[in-house]
């Protein structure tokens, strides 16, 4: 019977990605909504990412399409065209380094545009688990966007930079002094519910995710206010009762990083520790690109160690500076 329970819940899983899937990325798929009140998209929740400083200006010159629809509502009232007043150049870093796909399902792909923003037609995709992807020139600002040129094999365009990251290899990141003082710092933010500290070690373009439950649907957050913010969030189902988590980030998340963060007593590096559950315990595909540490509590004996809870913190490099990225619990599930 638990064989067939996991069975069943694990396509279970898989039917709901594909169903929730987006034809293509650009700025940012459209997302499970996560608030309890329905609100507007606005640039502070969804902010862009900053790959890597370099020095050329692009000059785009393809006609953009009027056709491709921006899955951001502020992206399509402020597209910027060619035969427009180009947006401002954003400061990228140089390098020579690699990047991969982040945050496409895997079901989807990474479109690559004839210019900067979706006013462009698209010249081709790249998969979502490419790690090859070379970033060519200076990045530009569509409506809170910053897009940047890119090359892949023989493919050449324009992609949204939020949905690329540098890699590391697991010798570079495990270990790294630079990486454990940002985790130090983490818990010492969580530990004293400090906003202000928080705000420098989330990245302010690109915010955290967060993840309850691994296969829910992510709460995307700033690095403003975080702990403060008054918003009430939809934070996904409860696992057993499928109930709705609604409340701020005080109400629901804190508590949590509290239990199982600060309450880890072994902690790994790209490994997830974790008790028993017959559900699944995984990082979600779209993270896969992610370095991090698991943060695990075990269960006590009172409840036959089944209590147990599991914090994964995603960690990117951007511009020689660690952020945390992610945030996915793990916990027992029926």
């Amino acid at each position: 019977m638990d064989f067939l329970r996991k069975l069943t819940r694990f396509w279970g899983v898989v039917g709901v990605v594909l169903l929730t899937a987006c034809s293509s990325a650009d700025a940012l798929p459209t997302p499970v909504p996560t608030r309890a009140v329905p609100t507007a998209v606005s640039a502070t929740e969804f902010p862009p990412d900053l790959p890597t400083i370099i020095t050329s200006t692009p000059n785009p010159t393809s006609t953009p399409s009027a056709s491709q629809p921006e899955q951001l509502p502020t992206d399509v009232a402020t597209a910027v065209p060619p035969s427009t007043t180009p947006p401002p150049t954003a400061t990228l870093a140089s390098s020579a380094a690699d990047f991969a796909v982040i945050y496409v399902a895997p079901n989807d792909v990474l479109n690559v545009r004839s210019g900067p923003g979706v006013a462009f037609g698209i010249v081709g995709s790249i998969p979502p688990d490419a790690s090859d992807v070379q970033i060519t020139g200076s990045g530009q600002l569509v409506s809170g966007s910053t897009w940047v040129p890119v090359q892949r094999g023989n493919l050449a365009g324009w992609v949204n930079s939020r949905f690329l990251t540098g890699t590391l290899a697991d010798a570079a990141f495990c270990g790294n002094t630079a990486v454990l003082n940002l985790l130090d710092r983490l818990e010492t933010a969580v530990a004293n519910q400090d906003d202000a500290l928080l705000a420098q070690l989330i990245h302010p373009e690109r915010g955290l995710r967060v993840r309850l439950l691994w296969h829910e649907a992510e709460t995307r957050l700033d690095n403003q206010n975080l702990l403060s913010d008054p918003t009430s969030y939809n934070w996904g189902n409860a696992a057993g009762s499928g109930e709705p988590i609604l409340g701020t980030p005080a109400q629901v998340l804190l508590p949590r990083l509290q239990n199982d963060f600060l309450g880890a007593t072994q902690t790994a590096c790209n490994e997830i520790l974790h008790g028993g559950t017959p559900g699944f315990v995984v990082l979600p595909d779209v993270y896969a690109p992610l370095n991090y540490y698991a943060y695990y509590r075990p269960g006590t004996e009172e409840y036959a160690g089944l209590n147990w809870g599991t914090w994964v913190v995603g960690l990117e490099l951007w511009q020689g500076d660690y952020y945390v990225s992610a945030l996915v619990h793990y916990q027992w599930e029926p």
